[in-house]
Formats: C-alpha cells, sequence, structure tokens
C-alpha cells in the first residue's frame, strides 16, 4: 500500500530536533528552551507549511549520564485537511559520545490534535504517529535510520516505513545530507532528497534543499529556500 497524503505530513522534525539536543555538559542536569522562526517549515525534502513562515518551540531536559527527553511544536498551513494546524512531539532518548565515535538512540510520538474531530472517530489516539531513531556519527560523518512504528491515522493503515540519512560536516559551518525512504510494498511513493546547510552562527541557518520523486509525479521537486533564527535559553541546571 503506497503511503497515503494523510500521513506524509506526520512525521514531525526529528531530523530538526535531534540537532539541538544538547550534548553532555558539565552540570548534572539541565532544562533548557528554544525558539525558532523559518519562513517555512522545511521537513525531510518537503514543504509543510505551503510557503507559510513557521514558529516553532522546544523545552529539553537532559542529564549528564546521556538521557534526555522533551517536547518540541510547530505550526502547519495543512493538516488533514484541517488548515492552520499545529504539530507537537514527544520524545526521549539517550545520547553519548567516545572519541570519534558519537550515538544516539531515542523514540519519537507525533501529535495533531486538530486532527481529532476529523473523521468519524475522535481522539489523540487517532493520530499516533511515532519512530525509533538510531543515529551514528564518526568524525563529521554521520548517518540515521527512523523506523515508523505505528502509521494508523483515522482508520487509515499506512505501511511501515524505513526514513535514512548520511551526512558530512564540513568546516564547522556547513552540512550536507542525502535522505530518503523505504516502504514494505514495493517501493510505493519513495522518494529522496538532498539538503545543503550553511550555519554562520549558532543563531542563523540559510537551507536548500532539492527533493527527488522516484515512482510517481506527485512531489514538489523544485529546490526550496529555508531561513532559519533560532534563540536558545537555559532555564535550570544542577
Amino acid at each position: 500500500m503506497k503511503l497515503s497524503k494523510k500521513l506524509l505530513p506526520l512525521t514531525g522534525a526529528a531530523t530538526l530536533a535531534l540537532s539541538a539536543i544538547a550534548t553532555p555538559m558539565t552540570a548534572n542536569a539541565d532544562v533548557s528552551a528554544s525558539m525558532a522562526f523559518s519562513n517555512m517549515y522545511l521537513w525531510r525534502g518537503q514543504n509543510l507549511s505551503s510557503g507559510a513562515a513557521a514558529i516553532s518551540g522546544s523545552l529539553d531536559y537532559s542529564h549528564a549520564s546521556g538521557f534526555y527527553a522533551g517536547a518540541w511544536g510547530s505550526n502547519e498551513s495543512e493538516m488533514l485537511g484541517v488548515p492552520n494546524g499545529t504539530e507537537t512531539d514527544l520524545y526521549a532518548g539517550f545520547a553519548g559520545k567516545l572519541k570519534e565515535f558519537s550515538y544516539n538512540i531515542s523514540y519519537w510520538w507525533y501529535l495533531y490534535p486538530e486532527a481529532a474531530g476529523v473523521g468519524p472517530e475522535t481522539g489523540l489516539s487517532d493520530t499516533d504517529l511515532s519512530e525509533a531513531v538510531l543515529t551514528l556519527g564518526y568524525g563529521p560523518v554521520s548517518a540515521g535510520i527512523y523506523m515508523g512504528i505505528d502509521t494508523e491515522l483515522q482508520g487509515v493503515e499506512g505501511s511501515d516505513y524505513f526514513y535514512y540519512t548520511l551526512g558530512f560536516n564540513f568546516l564547522e559551518k556547513f552540512n550536507l545530507t542525502y535522505g530518503g525512504w523505504s516502504f514494505d510494498e514495493d517501493g510505493n511513493n519513495e522518494y529522496s532528497h538532498i539538503t545543503f546547510t550553511y550555519s554562520p552562527t549558532n543563531e542563523l541557518s540559510f537551507t536548500v534543499s532539492k527533493a527527488m520523486e522516484d515512482i510517481e509525479d506527485s512531489l514538489e521537486e523544485d529546490p526550496l529556500f529555508q531561513v532559519t533564527y533560532k534563540k536558545s535559553f537555559d532555564l535550570a541546571a544542577k
């Protein structure tokens, strides 16, 4: 079964939020928050805000042991047919580093409250979607795999999937990432993308992304350009 367009916008911002997870600090634990403003919601080579601006924020807890948990939220222009929808991601994981090798294992749960009134049934359980995520890094090279766990939305059963990435950081300010999809049934609706990001400061970034449709001609393949300003705040440390 090909991935329904009802499912495509619903896998959130794991790629963006993973990059914001704090690394182990000198304090035992840290609580932080962030706010970000972008000209669009760019997600895995797609524009989820239909060209409208996106405002997002997060609240994060991280411990020196490597454990972290948090919540991330953003607006979306359309979600399951509901205009001006919102997305809330809940996540928890464990990250660490050994010399040049790094790892990050996490679980993500995506919620879309506006969708609760769509379809014959209501409730957040109708918009469940979750992913198990593993990312590994060695020096400037990183790789990640995102495994869809629950893809049943509003009674529409989507196929399980894998989303995978391969990234390369260079000169401390540049990142090049290739991402692609793999589905259970005959590769339906598979697509990939190449994304390049330049971050002149920790707060400002410029991104160009190009998606490539592998099966059907239904995906926007024109290059997308995103500008993001992000501000982080330390709330408490122990």
